[in-house]
């Protein structure tokens, strides 16, 4: 897509997390879910049972378990281990409560200065997947007895420092979103009568674990969700690949999260496998037009109600709002989806630079057998606007 859009980014990560702290009369601030460590330490654990302590004015402390990798953590922390994964440790959060106690008395903190977010809810997931995060949820009623502030308002604020992607961030996204385009390859390469949908999604997934060990990146994975014909009508209730074998007239949908040393993209493509009916060939097209109308508009400044009525507009001037059940977009970028307003009708929140949203319109028409959706990345620039998951030689609209 040429030159990217130079955009004079927000304020680093600590500039941003340390005037959060100040605003909030904070001298510290505990997370432990993977998502919280890497927008403040830019760390993202392999179990999942890792803990900061972020200082306002002093170097962050980590605890990480034992038996946890050491490859990538990033330097400016402090290390400390616990005995998470000794089996002759029968309680090792309560170690790791009394070394956090430890740190605070050693700094000279009031627990009641210190803030944490208790929810172990909508997270990403760490580098071990294949289970939740073995943090239990109660284990910040375990830190209540160092009097560590659980205030709702400033956790809702908290939330605010994941709206904002600085360029190394950025950078980082843009880096998911060419490895998602790896994936996405595979994934036109495939759509041949005669394959199942989780054979293209199993091939989609393969490409993007084989980029581990290149440009950097100790973690690739995709979560290929492929769904053709009457499968790709339901797709804006579900994402679930079958056994179903792709037919030619298809339209065949993917959406495809893809996380790269902990930062995501968030993309969906859909394709015609031969020559559609013509019925169906309208689908893709319109929302094709309804996608591009949005990222048009997407600029510093509108607000997310405008951005999804540039989508919606089109939909319903083709008579088919009906079939657009969802919303335009969502911000993305630490996690899957991010927290943060949502790019839908009735929301008054405005787009600023350094702001990284999705643009997903979609269409599902049960009685044609087809749905469509498409999807992309886009930052938010002073000037405008960037799709970061549009890469030049992609082969990819």
């Amino acid at each position: 897509m040429g030159t990217p859009i130079v955009t004079a980014y927000p304020p680093s990560r600590a500039q941003q997390i340390r005037s959060f702290l100040r605003q909030h009369d904070l001298q510290a601030w505990i997370a432990w879910r993977p998502d919280e460590l890497l927008m403040l330490a830019g760390y993202f654990p392999f179990w999942g049972a890792s803990l900061l302590i972020y200082f306002a004015d002093a170097e962050p402390v980590l605890f990480v378990p034992q038996i946890e990798p050491r490859d990538h953590i990033p330097a400016g922390l402090r290390v400390q281990e616990y005995p998470w994964g000794d089996l002759k440790c029968a309680h090792p959060y309560s170690v790791l409560v009394s070394a956090v106690g430890d740190e605070l008395v050693k700094t000279r903190i009031d627990g009641e200065k210190v803030g944490i977010n208790p929810s172990a809810s909508r997270i990403s997931l760490p580098i071990q997947a294949a289970e939740q995060i073995p943090i239990p949820e109660g284990f910040a009623a375990q830190l209540s007895v160092l009097g560590v502030s659980q205030d709702a308002r400033c956790q809702a604020v908290f939330t605010d420092l994941y709206l904002r992607k600085t360029s190394e961030e950025v950078d980082a996204i843009r880096l998911a979103n060419r490895v998602a385009n790896v994936g996405l390859q595979v994934f036109f390469e495939n759509l041949k009568p005669g394959i199942a949908e989780a054979e293209v999604a199993a091939a989609v997934e393969s490409a993007i674990y084989r980029q581990i060990g290149r440009d950097g990146i100790f973690h690739s994975r995709g979560w290929a969700m492929v769904q053709s014909g009457p499968n790709s009508a339901d797709a804006g209730r579900f994402n679930r690949s079958t056994a179903r074998r792709l037919e030619s007239g298809d339209l065949v949908l993917i959406e495809l999260a893809t996380c790269v040393n902990g930062y995501w993209s968030d993309l969906t493509r859909t394709a015609a496998v031969g020559s559609p009916k013509a019925e169906v060939e309208q689908i893709l097209a319109v929302v094709r037009e309804a996608q591009q109308a949005a990222i048009d508009g997407v600029r510093s400044g509108i607000s997310a109600a405008e951005v999804d009525a540039l989508a919606r507009n089109r939909i319903a001037a083709q008579g088919l709002s009906s079939f657009f059940t969802h919303h335009t977009g969502h911000h993305v970028g630490f996690r899957y989806h991010d927290p943060g307003f949502g790019i839908l009708p009735g929301e008054s929140a405005k787009l600023e630079p350094g702001m990284v949203i999705t643009i997903e319109p979609g269409i599902y028409v049960p009685e044609r057998g087809a749905g469509a959706r498409l999807e992309d990345n886009v930052l938010v620039t002073e000037t405008g606007h960037e799709v970061l998951s549009r890469i030049e030689g992609s082969g990819q609209a």
